[in-house]
């Protein structure tokens, strides 16, 4: 996989395209070759029946932060109220406890730091993330059918990542 290969002049590169049915796949890779990732790239597309083009519009690029109280004691309703301090624009509960933050990626940072050095919550995990607006509903065949392909996308040396706009 890309994050595991050493290169000394990797570059961070993010692909579109529509898969089958309609569905909106971003790719994001780290590659010291364009041209080998992106003939790699054409070839699944092509052979899915999709095509690379753009389809950045159908997504919104923001800042996705998981934390937890560490030690203080602070009650979910003030780890919201916090998480909206800072400058969070959703927030979830997730199932081990820990909350989910989405922000502006521009203001990833800062809202990390917020919530870490001003609120004393440990942040578990920051990422910039592709969210979409709008959605494809596919059936269990379907979505069995793109579940193959983006495992079969991720398999490619210089992947890192796959978005895709399935509800």
């Amino acid at each position: 996989r890309a994050t595991s290969k050493e290169y000394s002049n990797a570059e961070s590169v993010v692909y579109e395209g529509l898969g089958p049915h309609g569905v909106a796949l971003i790719i994001e890779c780290l590659t010291d070759n364009k041209n080998r990732t992106v003939k790699a790239l054409r070839n699944k597309f092509n052979r899915m029946d999709g095509s690379m083009t753009p389809v950045g519009y159908m997504f919104d690029k923001r800042g996705r932060i998981w934390f937890s109280k560490g030690d203080t004691d602070a009650s979910l309703d003030e780890m919201y109220g916090k998480a909206i301090d800072a400058g969070a624009d959703d927030i979830a509960e997730l199932e081990d406890g820990k909350v989910e933050v989405i922000c502006e990626f521009s203001q990833l940072q800062a809202v990390t730091q917020y919530l870490a050095k001003e609120a004393g919550y440990v942040i578990e995990r920051m990422e910039g993330t592709f969210i979409p607006n709008t959605f494809v509903e596919l059936d269990d065949q379907q979505a069995e059918e793109l579940a193959t392909i983006v495992d079969d996308i991720e398999e490619l040396e210089d992947v890192l990542k796959v978005y895709c706009n399935v509800a």
